[in-house]
C-alpha cells in the first residue's frame, strides 16, 4: 500500500490539519472594542470582538476594572473589579459581540440612578496554543443601571488613573488544556 502524505490526510481527515502558522507571516488580527449598538429602540454596550484574520481565536474572558465611579449610592459593595466569561470561538474573518453593561454594573456596587466611571478592559485569548492579552483603550461610561448613557475615550486619562489606583492586574490564572 501507497504511503499516504500529510496533504492527503489534511483532505480525507480537515481535523487533523496543523494547528500553528507554517510560516512566520502568518499573524492574528485580532481587535476588540467597547462601542455603543442600537437595536429597535435599545441601546446596548457591546464589547466587539473583531477577528480579521484567517486562524480561531478562542475568548476565555474579559476582565473589567472601573475608577472614578460617580455614583449616587449602591445596592451592594462595590469592588471596582469584575470577570465576565465569554468561553467561544470567534472564526476566521468573524465578530462576535457581548453585552458588558451587566458585568459593570454589578462591578460599579449595583448603583441605584446614573453614575458614570472610568473602564478599563483586558480580553484574554488563546491562538496557536498560547494565551495572549489584548488591553482596550481607556472609555468614561455614563450608564443608569444596565441602560448605557454614553461612552466616550478617555486616551488622556490612563496614566491619571494607574496613578491613583495603582496598576491594575487583568491576569488569570493560566489553565491547561
Amino acid at each position: 500500500m501507497d504511503q499516504v502524505n500529510e496533504r492527503s490526510w489534511v483532505r480525507l481527515f480537515p481535523w487533523r490539519r496543523k494547528n500553528k502558522a507554517d510560516s512566520d507571516r502568518a499573524q492574528i488580527e485580532f481587535a476588540p472594542t467597547l462601542a455603543i449598538a442600537r437595536e429597535n429602540g435599545w441601546v446596548y454596550l457591546q464589547l466587539q470582538l473583531v477577528n480579521r484574520s484567517s486562524w480561531t481565536v478562542w475568548v476565555q474572558e474579559a476582565a473589567v476594572a472601573l475608577s472614578g465611579l460617580d455614583a449616587k449610592w449602591h445596592a451592594t459593595n462595590c469592588n471596582g473589579q469584575a470577570r465576565f466569561e465569554i468561553l467561544q470561538n470567534v472564526g476566521p474573518d468573524d465578530t462576535l459581540c457581548v453585552s458588558l453593561a451587566r458585568t459593570i454594573y454589578d462591578a460599579a456596587g449595583r448603583p441605584q440612578g446614573p453614575y458614570s466611571c472610568f473602564v478599563k478592559t483586558n480580553v484574554r485569548y488563546r491562538v496557536f496554543d498560547e494565551w495572549r492579552d489584548a488591553k482596550l483603550e481607556t472609555y468614561r461610561v455614563e450608564m443608569a443601571a444596565i441602560t448605557v448613557r454614553g461612552l466616550h475615550r478617555a486616551r488622556r486619562c490612563d496614566k491619571k488613573i494607574e496613578q491613583s489606583h495603582g496598576s491594575v492586574s487583568f491576569t488569570t490564572e493560566e489553565r491547561k488544556g
